[in-house]
């Protein structure tokens, strides 16, 4: 493929992340303030409400036990819901999974239904594509939704303590259980492979888990959202840049303003998301945080070009590739 034609595919991309994205959930753009339950309001504090969900509305590899909405808002203002269903594993453990609601779409400001359709095909296709004994590595979010929705292992399932530090987290705190010490080792190794070169990354977990079994890394743009919880669990502050910048009726002139101040912050390269009427764009300017494991697997511009070794692209959804999946030592699934 010509330089000029790879170039012009990556400009598509870039349009499509753009055009078609929504806004970013858990609200850490927020204040920083405590959530306040039951619904009360109060300033400009996050405030939640919560009540039981129909089981039947909620699709996953475990029959739930139970499922419950929790509705987040602002001064009156809904903003987003997510559900957090209850269930027993395949031991009969009971277990816990934070799941984007399928109706969430009807609040404008808040595109979790989108979210769950994504989620929806990408579990599908892992559960009928990727092996028996196949693991997935992910942050443990996205490793609860790994295990429920497919049914395939997680490495990470459960948080610990520096996760409840946020508004959001607080408040679903008692609805999900906790990390032992061996799993709190695990975020801690994950967030560390995460915020480190990407390069000595796959190295080490392809020394760490063998080849007794294929091992697969599933990231989407949410994990930008961590980039915190990444530090507080002692991986590398990574210093990445991020702006909201208006938009206007002109795709392609929102498209130049974001180059521009993707240059201005670094050396142009970005990953952007429409938020209502602006783009929260990324971008790189420190070549430390460029080559590191989280921001070469997410759609950078940059990242799109070439990827580290040891990885090979499996599975991408649409949205501009919002979530991908990843074979360690480049053996994809058939």
């Amino acid at each position: 493929m010509s330089r000029k034609i790879r170039e012009g595919l990556l400009m598509l991309i870039s349009i499509v992340l753009l055009a078609t994205g929504g806004t970013i959930l858990y609200r850490q753009l927020l204040p920083s303030s405590a959530v306040k339950a039951d619904g009360a309001k109060s300033g400009g504090q996050l405030s939640v409400r919560h009540a039981p969900e129909p089981k039947a509305d909620v699709q996953g590899r475990f029959p739930a036990q139970s499922v419950e909405r929790y509705a987040f808002s602002q001064e009156g203002k809904d903003l987003f819901s997510l559900l957090v269903a209850r269930y027993q594993d395949s031991i009969g453990l009971p277990q816990s999974a934070v799941l984007f609601p399928k109706d969430a779409q009807e609040i404008a400001s808040s595109p979790t239904g989108l979210r769950h359709d994504i989620w929806q095909s990408a579990a599908d296709i892992i559960a009928r594509k990727a092996p028996e004994n196949a693991l997935f590595l992910s942050w443990w979010d996205d490793g609860q939704r790994i295990h429920y929705l497919s049914g395939k292992e997680a490495w990470l399932r459960k948080p610990s303590d520096k996760t409840f530090v946020g508004p959001v987290w607080k408040a679903l705190q008692d609805s999900l259980p906790v990390a032992s010490d061996e799993e709190r080792a695990r975020l801690a190794q994950m967030a560390r492979w995460l915020t480190m070169d990407s390069e000595k990354a796959l190295s080490e977990i392809a020394a760490h888990f063998g080849a007794s079994r294929p091992v697969y890394l599933l990231v989407n743009n949410d994990l930008l959202l961590h980039l915190a919880e990444f530090t507080a669990y002692g991986g590398t502050s990574l210093s990445l840049d991020s702006k909201n910048i208006p938009a206007g009726n002109d795709l392609h002139g929102d498209i130049a303003l974001v180059k521009r101040w993707a240059f201005e912050a670094g050396d142009g390269n970005y990953l952007a998301q429409k938020e209502g009427n602006y783009y929260r764009v990324w971008s790189t300017p420190d070549a430390k945080a460029k080559n590191t494991l989280l921001v070469r697997l997410l759609p950078f511009i940059d990242s799109l070009k070439k990827l580290p070794k040891g990885v090979s692209l499996v599975y991408q959804s649409h949205w501009g590739g919002f979530l991908s999946v990843y074979k360690i030592d480049n053996q994809p699934i058939h």
